[in-house]
């Protein structure tokens, strides 16, 4: 395994500095780039854990400043202009998006992005906005991580024997949250209710800067900064796993309400929890156009071509502790194509 990720790193790196991932680019001239980052550190942290989507500020900074030679950053009016065809600027446009709401994008993300001079929409999960709450998934890690018992019941109803080793609970909470997902939201909150039950002492909160949330205050400093607000759903699940459509339209309806009653503007733009196309669907794609967004993003690891449908729009998501060559090899979609996901 450990020399199949040393051919990963060597393989990248050659990419990279021969100038493959710079000619794909250019070579897009015509299409969109969104980037899809969550949270960014003033210090790294270790690879595993729960830190797969984080960068500290200095990889963060390279990657603006590597985008700022290449691509024109545009906002969401920039992207209405793209998406009507109006476009002639020799460069490919690249939007830059964020996930959640944490505190982090505020304090560390935010001066970056206005120094670099870089537009930003960050989706907010307005019933984690203001609170002590860390997202559901963090939340089943430090559960799982902290389980008292020799033997724990799995999402599918088999049991599995536990050791005390941090490692392998982590790489089991990981799993546990890729099977929650595939679940209905009924059958996901009673695992999750399970958990809480058998955990009541485990520490959630154990790493402020990466889990914490931002509060109104911090979103409308955000929006004074210049930058945008979308939603990113109310309690962010899964929103092809609920069945109930009154349910579906208090997740988007109730999440762009509370941003536009908080916030003093509208609400255009939805970013899809998760985001994959097992996600969402057409009751999905169907409500959020109802609901009055004009724009609804997924994780697609593709650019987005023009004259595509408004509710499906692609972005690449950046992986955590992601250096250059890494950074460049999942722009140009080279890792989609690599990995099979395109």
């Amino acid at each position: 395994m450990r020399w199949v990720l040393s051919l990963n790193a060597v393989v990248k790196r050659a990419l990279h500095f021969a100038g493959v991932n710079d000619l794909i680019v250019r070579s897009h001239r015509r299409k969109l780039l969104v980037l899809c980052y969550h949270g960014i550190l003033r210090e790294s942290r270790e690879q595993s854990g729960g830190y797969e989507t984080c960068l500290d500020h200095s990889l963060f900074r390279a990657q603006l400043r590597w985008l700022r030679q290449r691509f024109e950053p545009i906002d969401l009016a920039g992207l209405a202009h793209w998406h009507s065809g109006a476009w002639t600027e020799p460069k490919p446009r690249v939007l830059i998006t964020f996930d959640d709401g944490y505190k982090n994008n505020v304090t560390v993300a935010a001066p970056i992005l206005t120094q670099e001079r870089f537009p930003a929409v960050f989706f907010l999960a307005t019933g984690y906005i203001g609170t002590g709450r860390v997202l559901w998934n963090h939340e089943v890690r430090q559960r799982v991580i902290a389980w008292p018992g020799e033997s724990i019941r799995l999402p599918d109803g088999s049991t599995l024997s536990l050791n005390s080793g941090s490692d392998m609970r982590r790489k089991l909470a990981e799993q546990i949250n890729q099977q929650l997902k595939r679940l209905t939201e009924d059958a996901c909150q009673e695992y999750q209710e399970y958990l809480r039950r058998m955990t009541p002492s485990a520490s959630l909160m154990e790493d402020p800067e990466a889990r914490a949330f931002m509060n109104w205050n911090d979103a409308r400093t955000l929006v004074s900064g210049g930058f945008e607000i979308g939603s990113h759903t109310v309690d962010h699940p899964i929103l092809s796993s609920i069945k109930d459509m009154p349910r579906l339209s208090k997740e988007l309806r109730g999440s762009k309400d509370t941003l536009e009653r908080e916030l003093g503007k509208p609400c255009l733009a939805l970013a899809y929890p998760n985001g994959t196309t097992q996600d969402v669907g057409t009751e999905v794609f169907q409500e959020a156009r109802a609901a009055g967004y004009q724009w609804g993003f997924m994780t697609t690891p593709v650019w987005q071509a023009p004259g595509g449908d408004p509710y499906q729009l692609a972005r690449i998501g950046v992986p955590g502790h992601a250096d250059m060559p890494t950074f460049t090899f999942y722009v140009s979609g080279l890792h989609a194509q690599f990995s099979g996901t395109a």
